[in-house]
C-alpha cells in the first residue's frame, strides 16, 4: 500500500475503535453524533477503496484483505442506511474493527484479478454476499439486544424490544434473499466458466450449511410464526456458522477455488 493509503486504512480503524469505546461506555450518544462519525469512517474507507479501485483496477474482491475491507464498509453503510437510531452500533461497529484488523493479518499489496474473476458477474456476486454478510451482522446485534436485554438495553420496554426483534427476523430475511442472489449468480457464472452451475467446491458445502442455517428460522416465521426469541437464537446460530464457514475457509485442508492469499494457499 502507499503512504496515503496507510493513514486512510489506519484512520479508519483508529476512529472505528474510538466510536466502538464511546459506544460501550457511553449508552446515550445522540444519534446525529453517531451518524456523523459513522460517516466520517464511512467517508474514509470509501476513499480509501476508491485509490485502492483505482491503482488495482477491480473492486476490493481479492484475498482476504480485501474481502474485509469490502465486509466493513457494507457494515458502515448499512449502520446510515438502517441504524439511524444508532440502537446497534455498540455491536455493529466492533465487528467492523474486529473484520479490518483479522485483515491486516494478510498480505495488503494489490494484485491483479486472475482472469476467471474479471467479470461483472464475479463483482456482482461479491457485491450480494456483502450484502448478506451485514444484515446478518444486523440481524446478529439484533438477537443479542433481544436476548439480553438486560444488560445491554437496559430500560428498554417491551414495546422496544418487540420492535427489534421485528428489525432483526427483517435483517435476516433480507441477508437470506442476498445470500440466495450471491448463490444463483455464481451458478450461473460457473456455468459460463466450468460448463456446470455445481462443481462439487467445498464453497458450495459450506454454502449449503450457512443457506440452512438462516433457511430454518426464516421458514420457521413464515409457516409456524415462531416468536422473537426462537428466532433471535437461530441468528446467532447462523451468525458463528456463517463466521467459522467462509472467513476459516482459508484453513481448512480442502481444494477450493476460492482461496486467492498467495502466500498462504498450500491446497
Amino acid at each position: 500500500m502507499s503512504s496515503t493509503e496507510m493513514i486512510l486504512f489506519y484512520s479508519t480503524i483508529a476512529i472505528a475503535t474510538i466510536l466502538s469505546g464511546i459506544l460501550f461506555y457511553f449508552k446515550n450518544i445522540s444519534k446525529k453524533t453517531y451518524l456523523l462519525l459513522v460517516g466520517i469512517i464511512l467517508v474514509i474507507e470509501g476513499i480509501f477503496i476508491g485509490i485502492r479501485w483505482y491503482n488495482t483496477g477491480h473492486p476490493p474482491i481479492f484475498g482476504t484483505f480485501e474481502a474485509t475491507i469490502s465486509a466493513s464498509w457494507m457494515l458502515l453503510f448499512l449502520a446510515v442506511l438502517i441504524d439511524r437510531k444508532a440502537q446497534f452500533g455498540r455491536i455493529v461497529i466492533p465487528f467492523v474493527v474486529l473484520t479490518l484488523l483479522y485483515g491486516v493479518l494478510f498480505d495488503k499489496a494489490g494484485k491483479p484479478l486472475i482472469i476467471s474473476e474479471q467479470s461483472y458477474w464475479v463483482y456482482f456476486h461479491a457485491l450480494f454476499a456483502w450484502l448478506a454478510y451485514g444484515f446478518y451482522t444486523f440481524s446478529f446485534a439484533g438477537a443479542v439486544l433481544t436476548l439480553g436485554h438486560g444488560k445491554w438495553g437496559e430500560g428498554y420496554g417491551k414495546e422496544i424490544i418487540e420492535n427489534i426483534g421485528e428489525f432483526t427476523y427483517k435483517a435476516l430475511l433480507n441477508g437470506f434473499l442476498a445470500q440466495t442472489i450471491m448463490y444463483v449468480l455464481g451458478s450461473y457464472y460457473s456455468i459460463r466458466l466450468h460448463g456446470n452451475w455445481w462443481i462439487w467446491d467445498p464453497v458450495e458445502y459450506l454454502f449449503v450449511v450457512s443457506w440452512c442455517l438462516y433457511a430454518i428460522p426464516v421458514h420457521g416465521k413464515i409457516l409456524y410464526g415462531w416468536g422473537g426469541q426462537r428466532i433471535a437464537r437461530l441468528s446467532i446460530l447462523g451468525m458463528v456458522g456463517t463466521m467459522f464457514l467462509y472467513w476459516s475457509l482459508i484453513y481448512l485442508p480442502w481444494a477450493t477455488y476460492h482461496i486467492f492469499d498467495v502466500e498462504i494457499k498450500i491446497h
